[in-house]
């Protein structure tokens, strides 16, 4: 018995059965609203951007066409004919363009060209309006168009997200068996009724409500799949400012050690010798005191040129500053800094020389260079020496 019924249940019969259109259009119709209630919801607490309403629109304007349609035999021409195309035509521009628009870009060029095919179309629409063949055909045609441009700018972000390319193979599926369908309508002539039904159209409704199901969860799925990405990038975002920040926290750790070695023993040294100077300023001659006066000041004008060079060299650590590389005579450079530790030397008397055996050009930043010389001859200072050189 099952085989017996199979047998006649072949998929001849499932082509050519005969189906009531305007209840099929209404079934059309109510699927539409499940889909306009699951947009809507996913609007409002997922995805509130503006091409999931402008898609939403297309589908609420699909479902009144499909309502318009269904009731041909009790409504007048104008309203189940000229309005529900209207609808129709604008509908597969918005649903479309909805779908183009998945990524938030707003494309000026691809709208006004939805824009005025919608009017191009629908105006031949209403020139032939009493031949139902032809304006079937113009229809068709539109969705054609639209559903295609759809499918190439869905074709052309493959790379990115893969679920593109499975709706623009959709779309593009679609469009190729409507362009087919008018071209088997062309065939059948003045006699084509689209509410009689036929292989053709029997197809085309099972094919339109996949393709509508599909284009539905397909966009919700390339949403999510876009939100993984943007998480993706978030986290490698917030990744590397983690780590510039531990970077962050190592040059400021490595700036106050620099710091405190450097300015604590410029600063010992002018308090060292202005104590001296004002225990001993009656005691001392003139000299003496211009001489001690002398090295306080020094030490003050060099503790503040190296309190910039230090600032500078913070700056360049954390990208406030580029390196600010160039040729520079060794020789000058070092016999700066020997006449800035001065101070430093006397303070723990030894003395500082230079002895040049020839001349060096480096190519290096010079406040670098000199940050790194004067921590050198302040490590030296500080080890007791048998000798004051």
């Amino acid at each position: 018995m099952p085989l017996t019924f199979w047998n006649n249940w072949n998929l001849e019969n499932l082509i050519n059965m005969n189906i009531d259109y305007p209840t099929i259009l209404l079934f059309l119709a109510l699927n539409n609203l499940f889909i306009i209630a699951l947009f809507t919801y996913q609007y409002f607490y997922h995805h509130k951007k503006w091409y999931f309403s402008v898609f939403i629109l297309g589908i609420i304007f699909q479902t009144i066409a499909l309502t318009l349609v269904a009731n041909r035999n009790v409504l007048p021409f104008l309203y189940s004919v000229q309005i529900s195309n209207l609808f129709l035509i604008s509908s597969f521009a918005l649903t479309s363009f909805g779908l183009v628009s998945f990524d938030g870009k707003i494309r000026k060029n691809v709208l006004w060209i939805f824009l005025v095919f919608t009017f191009i179309f629908y105006s031949l629409f209403l020139t032939v309006a009493d031949n139902s063949t032809i304006r079937i055909i113009i229809q068709i045609f539109a969705s054609s168009f639209f559903y295609g441009i759809g499918a190439f700018y869905l074709f052309i972000n493959k790379k990115k997200y893969k679920f593109a390319i499975i709706l623009s193979i959709v779309l593009f599926t679609y469009s190729i068996f409507q362009l087919v369908r008018a071209a088997i309508i062309q065939q059948i002539g003045q006699s084509y009724d689209f509410m009689k039904g036929s292989s053709i159209d029997n197809w085309y409704l099972i094919i339109s409500v996949f393709v509508i199901s599909a284009s539905s969860i397909g966009l919700i799925m390339l949403l999510k799949e876009i939100d993984q990405k943007t998480i993706l990038i978030n986290n490698a975002i917030i990744q590397r400012d983690k780590l510039k920040l531990e970077e962050l926290n190592l040059t400021k750790d490595k700036l106050f050690s620099i710091i405190a070695h450097d300015l604590r023993s410029p600063f010992n040294h002018i308090l060292g010798f202005s104590a001296l100077l004002i225990e001993n300023i009656k005691e001392y001659e003139i000299a003496k005191s211009e001489e001690y006066l002398g090295i306080i000041k020094s030490s003050a004008q060099n503790t503040l040129t190296l309190l910039d060079n230090l600032l500078n060299w913070a700056k360049s650590q954390t990208g406030q500053i580029k390196l600010n590389s160039k040729k520079i005579i060794l020789s000058s450079i070092i016999n700066e800094i020997i006449k800035q530790s001065n101070s430093i030397a006397i303070a723990k008397q030894i003395s500082l020389m230079y002895e040049q055996a020839e001349e060096i050009e480096l190519y290096a930043d010079v406040d670098i260079l000199k940050t790194v010389l004067r921590n050198l001859i302040g490590k030296t200072a500080e080890v007791d020496h048998p000798s004051p050189e």
